[in-house]
């Protein structure tokens, strides 16, 4: 902490400012006080960003993305003016240090306090990826560690400084030993790039290094490209579950739910951070300090936790084999701002191939011999797209050539789902297939007596509805059937929440099941089918009937919050940010999650499909042949991407958009 200067406001909105606590890439950093006495950490926007128009709109749309994110162990955005003169926003205060600091002061942590910190870490980053958020930043210097659990910071507005002038020739951003492959190469970025954090995380934890040693930028940018973690002094028991989160191909990875799952080993989450969690030496670290709780801004030299570390060898610190020259070389240009603008889903091309395509470009199309009917997945370089001549295509998403393709003996209606390696997929036949998610070879089947729909995989368990009247759950290690609830009508898509699985039925009802043996805990009957997809989050679960109804019902109870008319019922819904968005007829339209109340609406000239929201866009098909791009707050038209027929149910990363068409197509577009 600094006092201030004759050139520091003594005011900044409605707070009152008490002194400096830092500056870096965003500007200067305070601590002030609101009028309720509440204490924040303060961030300033520097003038020359302030000018810029471009960053102005990023950082209105990430400040409103990140308020949007809640969660026991986030501290988030408690207020924020982008529109002021100058720009700014305030953050919770945390009494605690870094992990970066604290470990960095008192050593290593036991086994017993990471696993509790990665317990911590994946309800955090659940609630950021429940909002529509991909962290993309998560590291050390991001995880506050207070006397009650860990806190994750720094969510989304990251990006909006890697996306202005400071990614110049020379300046590294973000933080190259916690990138995730795909995050370095700029493709397919995701969930999954969070999870890969959380394993380096853990690794530093748990070791006082990271996984790829020590460094320069360049250097561990490479040895995250082409070498192994190195896990040798992690605990036994710790080591499985961080090699799975640090593995190179984004679809082997595990889910946050598999990593809780093995970091828990079935402790309550009412039973996490007691008193005691963290040791003395660690719990003693001095954290009153704000030098030691400063949220910082990318860029920030106010701590160790945002400096990388120049000196000392690392376990790999060994010079790049010749034969990889080519790879050096794409790597060094990664450490002049190719990592930048990899986490801002840019793919390299300003660096590389001059000018990224604008947003709506397509950027290849597909052919297929069927149609997609449901919305196809991305992991990591691939895009799986089921398709109803009973195939599933696998394409590589840069070049939109095909990988490989495995046929059933019957058309597949199901979006199929990927976790821990593995691709999971409904089938008419009246089979759950489980595909080696690289090479498409089958790991095993599972047989039902009706049409399989879409699965859900978690906890070692995949959770699937089908035609003949039942939700089953089978263990993915070798297909067999655990239990089997019966509805005795066609049961339709699941979603699963800690120990419940919700899934509508044609027979007009929700069913929420007990996960772990089959029992029913209750059910809300509608005066229609519901045949796509609930959505769980916030307490709340959210469903369409084809009664044309959106409702929105209490996930322990089912008892009706509220109801929303003139909606379709596989047009929804997509839950993101505070709102829930869905179709009906030639509309897309928004309403308050917790309250109903409609936001805004769009017209379109189509009937209008199933949503996707990704970084504070939402897409959506139509009959009217075209892909929409629309503002998730505001709802504003951003841009159109016509094809060549009826577009189907897309799905989104940072880069691009995937869907499919009545064309018979598989398109990318630029998102």
């Amino acid at each position: 902490m600094e006092p201030l200067t004759p050139d520091d406001p003594r005011e900044v909105g409605r707070y009152r400012v008490l002194a400096r606590l830092g500056s870096g890439g965003m500007g200067r950093v305070y601590l002030a006080r609101s009028p309720q006495n509440q204490q924040v950490a303060l961030k300033v926007i520097r003038p020359d960003l302030a000018e810029d128009p471009l960053f102005r709109r990023r950082f209105a749309r990430e400040v409103a993305a990140s308020r949007s994110v809640s969660g026991p162990y986030t501290a988030g955005v408690v207020d924020a003016e982008p529109d002021g003169k100058p720009p700014w926003l305030a953050t919770t205060y945390i009494p605690g240090p870094s992990l970066q600091d604290a470990v960095l002061a008192g050593g290593a942590l036991p086994e017993s306090a990471v696993r509790e910190l990665g317990l911590g870490l994946v309800q955090a980053l659940t609630a950021v990826h429940a909002a529509g958020v991909v962290h993309r930043d998560l590291k050390p210097g991001n995880v506050l560690l207070a006397a009650d659990g860990p806190r994750v910071i720094d969510f989304g507005i990251s990006r909006v400084v890697e996306a202005s002038a400071l990614t110049g020739t020379g300046t590294t951003m973000g933080s190259p030993g916690y990138m995730a492959p795909e995050q370095i190469r700029g493709k397919g970025i995701g969930t999954a790039v969070d999870v890969f954090a959380l394993g380096a995380v853990l690794v530093f934890a748990s070791t006082g290094r990271g996984p790829f040693g020590e460094g320069t930028a360049h250097l561990l940018l490479y040895r995250i490209m082409h070498e192994e973690p190195y896990l040798g002094a992690v605990p036994e028991r710790l080591r499985a579950i961080a090699a799975g989160c640090l593995d190179k191909d984004a679809a082997r990875r595990p889910g946050l739910p598999e990593v809780g799952a093995a970091l828990g080993r079935g402790r309550p989450a009412t039973a996490l951070f007691e008193p005691g969690w963290l040791p003395r030496p660690l719990a003693a670290t001095p954290g009153t300090d704000p030098r030691h709780i400063l949220v910082r801004a990318p860029g920030d030299r106010g701590g160790t936790g945002d400096r990388l570390p120049t000196t000392g060898p690392g376990p790999h610190e060994v010079p790049a084999p010749a034969n990889a020259a080519s790879g050096r070389r794409r790597v060094l240009l990664a450490a002049a701002g190719l990592a930048a603008s990899a986490a801002l889903g840019f793919t390299g091309w300003r660096l590389l191939d001059g000018d990224p395509p604008k947003a709506g470009t397509r950027l290849w199309r597909f052919p297929l011999t069927g149609v997609l009917v449901n919305h196809p997945a991305v992991a990591g370089d691939l895009v799986y797209a089921a398709s109803n001549d009973g195939t599933l295509y696998t394409v590589d998403a840069a070049k939109g050539e095909r990988r490989w393709s495995y046929t059933t003996k019957a058309a597949l209606g199901s979006a199929p789902y990927l976790v821990g390696g593995v691709v999971y997929l409904g089938s008419d036949d009246g089979k759950l297939y489980a595909l080696d998610a690289r090479t498409g070879a089958q790991r095993w089947t599972f047989t039902t007596g009706g049409i399989v729909h879409s699965p859900v995989v978690t906890g070692g368990v995949a959770y699937v509805g089908s035609s003949d009247g039942y939700l089953y759950a089978v263990q993915v290690s070798d297909g067999r059937r655990l239990w089997r609830f019966r509805t005795g009508h066609d049961t339709h898509c699941p979603a699963v929440v800690e120990d419940t699985v919700y899934v509508g039925c044609s027979d007009t009802r929700l069913y929420a099941v007990n996960a772990y043996d089959g029992s029913k805990r209750w059910t809300f009957t509608t005066a229609g089918a519901i045949s796509w997809f609930p959505v769980v989050t916030g307490g709340l679960v959210y469903f369409c009937s084809t009664d044309q109804t959106l409702y929105a019902v209490r996930a322990a109870t089912g008892q009706e919050v509220w109801r929303a008319g003139g909606v379709a019922a596989k047009a929804g819904p997509a839950v993101a940010r505070g709102l829930v968005y869905c179709g009906g007829g030639r509309e897309l339209r928004a309403w308050d999650a917790g309250t109903g109340r409609q936001r805004w609406s769009l017209s379109t000239g189509g009937d209008v499909g199933a949503p996707v929201v990704a970084d504070g866009v939402v897409y959506a098909g139509s009959g009217d042949q075209r892909l929409y791009a629309v503002d998730a707050v505001d709802g504003q038209q951003r841009w159109t991407f016509t094809a060549g027929a009826e577009v189907h149910p897309p799905v989104a990363t940072a880069d691009a958009v995937y869907f499919g068409g009545a064309d018979s197509r598989l398109y990318a577009v630029r998102a």
